[in-house]
């Protein structure tokens, strides 16, 4: 299968490794780049913090670019990771107490207010990114745990080209995969500027990680999509 892979570098040449491992074609187009933002990071985290949230692996590659003794304090904190990807990164980058939810921020929240691991009474630290969906927050904020907010990215669109996005999806792809929310809005702009909406039809299927991601869509590419059981990319990845 040829498959089309939206999300940023360096996610992007994991995901198009693994699906070569799987037997298919990669086709990169990226349309967002990340911005990272380091002063709130060389605060450290506040006396009290209970725990470190994590929904993006983005924000580990922010913290990964501070010295090693501004890096530490954060790893003496345990960290609730949105998945098994952000988990990894987690470990490689030194923490030892992990604990890993089931792939969105709702889940996340629901893991980190059920854990043990946390004093209620305590902040969460959340390393976050702009744009950023508002359910890790407002699910905490709804159980009156205080959460405290340090924007350590931030995705830009990038701007392409109709005749690159033309070149890129020809011959056109069997799938597209999809990400986040955003991602979606920005394939749809992107093709309706290069005047290719009226072409990206047939077989063409669009692989979402959440249904929520997929209601993104436009409504001629959401007839189209379908998605994982869980918001996991090896689940998503089957569905090829």
């Amino acid at each position: 299968m040829r498959v089309l892979v939206t999300r940023p570098m360096p996610a992007a040449e994991r995901t198009a490794a693994e699906l070569a491992r799987r037997g298919h074609q990669p086709v990169l187009l990226p349309l967002m780049r990340a911005e990272h933002r380091l002063e709130g990071l060389r605060d450290g985290p506040a006396p009290g913090t209970s725990g470190l949230a994590l929904t993006s692996a983005e924000a580990l590659r922010a913290l990964a670019e501070l010295s090693r003794p501004d890096i530490e304090p954060y790893l003496e904190l345990p960290v609730f990771a949105v998945g098994d990807a952000t988990a990894m990164q987690a470990r490689a980058l030194g923490f030892g107490r992990i604990e890993t939810a089931a792939g969105d921020g709702a889940s996340l929240a629901r893991h980190l207010l059920a854990s043990p691991a946390i004093d209620r009474a305590r902040p969460i630290l959340y390393l976050a990114g702009s744009p950023r969906s508002p359910e890790f927050e407002q699910t905490l904020k709804d159980a009156a745990h205080t959460v405290e907010v340090i924007e350590c990215y931030r995705m830009i669109p990038i701007e392409r080209e109709a005749t690159d996005i033309s070149q890129t999806l020809t011959p056109q792809p069997d799938c597209i995969l999809l990400y986040s929310s955003e991602t979606a809005r920005l394939f749809t702009r992107a093709v309706a500027s290069a005047r290719l909406l009226g072409d990206l039809r047939g077989s063409l299927r669009f692989l979402c990680l959440s249904h929520k991601i997929a209601s993104a869509l436009n409504e001629d590419f959401r007839t189209h999509a379908s998605w994982p059981r869980e918001p996991r990319e090896d689940l998503l990845l089957d569905l090829i």
